[in-house]
């Protein structure tokens, strides 16, 4: 039998498990859109998106810390709500994380991409010797030809 207590903490559980659908949801369409500006290499609205995802992820965690589960059973109407959040929320999760590895996947390879194309620019500047015979840092502007 489940006491008011026991009901007010079930129906919390649901309204915190029904937050957090509502989160992850909203952070799921904002990966979504970070895939999108990554493909289109809009790097400015990347960076703009970035608040507003890191804003959601704290109020998942705060959600989450606030959370007190309760002994008690949960009466079968509470129970079916409960485990059907619960498996929206392994979804939605999935997805999420779908989402967030293959944008980061992305912006790794952009980047030794990147790196690649540089590669041959920064391979001049190994370091030399000076003119005394010391190993330098940066690499003479003079052209030793011989003479």
């Amino acid at each position: 039998m489940t006491t008011e207590t026991g009901r007010d903490a079930h129906t919390m559980v649901i309204e915190r498990l029904e937050r957090e659908k509502d989160l992850v949801t909203r952070l799921t369409e904002l990966l979504r859109k970070e895939l999108d500006f990554i493909s289109s290499q809009d790097v400015e609205s990347l960076e703009e998106s970035m608040p507003e995802k890191h804003q959601i992820l704290r109020e998942i965690a705060e959600n989450r810390q606030e959370f007190h589960a309760t002994d008690e059973r949960p009466v079968p109407e509470f129970a079916e709500k409960i485990r059907g959040l619960q498996q929206d929320l392994v979804m939605l999760w999935r997805k999420a994380s779908g989402y967030n590895n293959l944008s980061k996947s992305l912006v790794t390879g952009r980047l030794q991409e990147i790196g690649r194309q540089l590669e041959v620019f920064f391979s001049g500047c190994e370091s030399g010797y000076d003119r005394q015979g010391k190993k330098s840092k940066g690499v003479s502007l003079t052209v030793n030809t011989g003479v």
